[in-house]
């Protein structure tokens, strides 16, 4: 065992690391890589792939969304980005040994991967900008190997034809990490020698690199700073973050910097020590760039995404959401296990936006509100926020999971036209492939659509009327229509229900209560109770002939919150469960505070 860690020790860190990598991604990162996938669509077509060499750095794009579909298996993903970051760090090392490097040192090559690590908990990193990387240290390699003196040994300005081509060929196909290269080559050649021709060759190549994008800004109809840092290593069109720079500064100078260090006496000490600090920092940043506030939206659109809906209202259960995203997808898994009216008010309310949370023209946050139409059966909402989400994807991109929602909306609504050329595209990818394939039969043969689901659910909870004005300010009057419409859409009335409590109007709760005895209810439910027992006492002063089947404990919890907030409505046990959790703690307390505040206590993160 000794001797395996004295001879080995190097290729054990590596490996270490690339597990490390695999299981926090694989876990922790499911989500993300589900995030990543949903919003682009790879395609096996011919036209998909000249689209995508068509402008610069379009290979490093092309074999990104060829991996990035593996992550809808999130076991392949975490296992994609694992290999990426342990090839940066091998491809580091390799070239810091050619440089001379002491193999005490080691753990400095493993600082560009961290660097890369901790840049992508920014979600709207592409995976793009790693495979660039890789491609840059690659390159490196190969300039290295033609620079050695046996390589070329009579004629030596072959190495500068080398560079002349490699430049303009690398940028147009792996975009600004040509940066990289540019940049190591003519550090490398500055302090091989220290001449000024060596002084004046690195100034060249950074001229040459420099000259070339700016003759290609008029080429191309792109603004000369995405030209300059990358057009597709980023989601967003509007600005290059600067940590991207930074970790590309890494990844050139890291090798160059780490070849000047001495072997120390104490190699030992000095080479655990190095470990400790690139691996205490390292998991330091990646605590901290991992646990900001959309990734707790991230997590819990995954959860919706996979109908786990017991591991949503788990979540929630450990750890309270802190947006109105959140509490949208709190409230669906709630209904979705016939809990809604039974555990309205044991999560945190931020009034009807828990519901229905307003339309923002962004990729993210429609998404999760169309899941709820779409369960709702308000199909023709479901459709227009999907189809919104999906447009408003920065880099213009596809979806191959909104896709599919829309698709499904579309031959809800009878569209099969429009269905199936939406399908023909999904046809081309291939994890959607099969499933676009067995919908166009079922479009072939409509007679399966009445008894498939989920289409034949939609039909039958759909809003049946056609010609029909739909407004978001005056959802109860949507959802009354929508269940008058069938009364076996139980959902649509607990939400009517809901919507009415969280606006704090009672009245309105106490006129649409009646309508349950549509519902299927063994029990009334538990929120229900509460606010019926306040409601009684209010008109009657006692509980005497009060018409409802109630629980006791309810009852007595009710009537303790009551009697407690007569005595003093700031009481500490107030705020403490039972008390905290029922329905007019909200209605009496939690409403006013929202009132007074809006939303400025709620977390913004889109």
């Amino acid at each position: 065992m000794k001797q395996l860690l004295t001879h080995h020790w190097k290729g054990l860190l590596s490996s270490l690391f690339a597990l490390s990598a695999f299981v926090f991604w694989y876990i922790p990162g499911a989500s993300i890589l589900s995030y990543q996938e949903q919003y682009q669509l790879f395609l096996f077509s011919p036209e998909y792939f000249c689209e995508r060499i068509s402008v610069p750095g379009g290979l490093a794009d092309y074999i990104s969304e060829f991996l990035v579909q593996f992550y809808y298996i999130p076991i392949l993903g975490a296992a994609i980005l694992a290999l990426c970051y342990t090839a940066i760090q091998r491809l580091t090392w390799t070239l810091c040994r050619r440089l001379g490097c002491p193999a005490t040192w080691y753990a400095l090559s493993f600082i560009s991967a961290i660097a890369l690590w901790f840049y992508m908990s920014d979600e709207s990193v592409l995976l793009s900008f790693s495979i660039a990387i890789i491609a840059a240290l690659c390159a490196i390699v190969g300039y290295h190997a033609i620079s050695h003196d046996n390589a070329f040994p009579t004629r030596k300005w072959q190495k500068t034809i080398f560079l002349l081509i490699l430049i303009p060929l690398f940028y147009w196909l792996f975009g600004a990490s040509v940066w990289i290269v540019a940049a190591y080559v003519a550090g490398y050649e500055l302090t091989k020698s220290g001449t000024p021709i060596s002084f004046s060759g690195s100034i060249l190549v950074l001229a040459y690199t420099a000259i070339l994008i700016y003759a290609l800004s008029y080429c191309l109809q792109y603004p000369l700073y995405r030209l300059i840092g990358g057009i597709n290593y980023y989601r967003y069109p509007a600005f290059i973050p600067l940590a991207q720079w930074v970790v590309m500064a890494l990844v050139a100078f890291i090798p160059l910097l780490a070849c000047r260090l001495y072997e120390p006496r104490k190699n030992r000490i000095w080479q655990a020590l190095s470990v400790f600090i690139v691996a205490a920092t390292g998991c330091s940043a990646l605590a901290y760039g991992y646990t900001r506030p959309q990734y707790e939206l991230i997590d819990y659109e995954y959860l919706v995404r996979n109908e786990q809906w017991d591991a949503i209202i788990e979540k929630a259960t450990q750890r309270q959401p802190s947006s109105p995203m959140s509490v949208a997808c709190v409230n669906l898994a709630l209904s979705q296990r016939d809990q809604l009216s039974e555990r309205l008010f044991d999560f945190f309310q931020n009034g009807a936006e828990g519901l229905f949370p307003s339309f923002s023209r962004d990729m993210t946050s429609p998404v999760s509100t169309a899941e709820i139409y779409f369960r709702l059966g308000m199909v023709n909402e479901a459709l227009r926020y999907m189809f919104e989400a999906q447009e408003a994807i920065p880099n213009f991109r596809k979806s191959g999971r909104l896709t599919r929602r829309i698709i499904e909306c579309e031959i809800a609504n009878g569209q099969y036209a429009v269905a199936t050329k939406y399908l023909r595209r999904l046809k081309q990818s291939l994890f959607y492939r099969q499933w676009a394939t067995w919908t166009l039969q079922l479009i072939a043969d409509k007679s399966y659509l009445k008894v498939n689901q989920p289409y034949s659910q939609l039909r039958s909870i759909r809003q049946q009327k056609t010609d029909f004005l739909f407004s978001d300010r005056e959802m109860d009057q949507m959802l009354g229509l929508l269940f008058v419409g069938n009364y076996q859409n139980k959902m649509a009335y607990e939400y009517l229900m809901c919507y009415e409590l969280l606006q704090g109007d009672v009245e309105r709760f106490m006129k649409y209560y009646p309508l349950g005895k549509y519902v299927d209810y063994t029990h009334i439910p538990k929120t229900f109770q509460e606010v019926l027992v306040g409601v009684w006492l209010q008109q009657h002063g006692s509980l005497e002939g009060i018409p409802y089947s109630l629980d006791k404990l309810t009852v007595e919890n009710t009537l303790n919150f009551i009697g407690t907030y007569m005595r003093n409505p700031k009481a500490p046990e107030l705020a403490q469960p039972p008390l905290s959790t029922n329905a007019w703690h909200y209605l009496l307390i939690n409403s006013q505070k929202q009132e007074k505040q809006g939303k400025q206590k709620m977390q913004l993160i889109y």
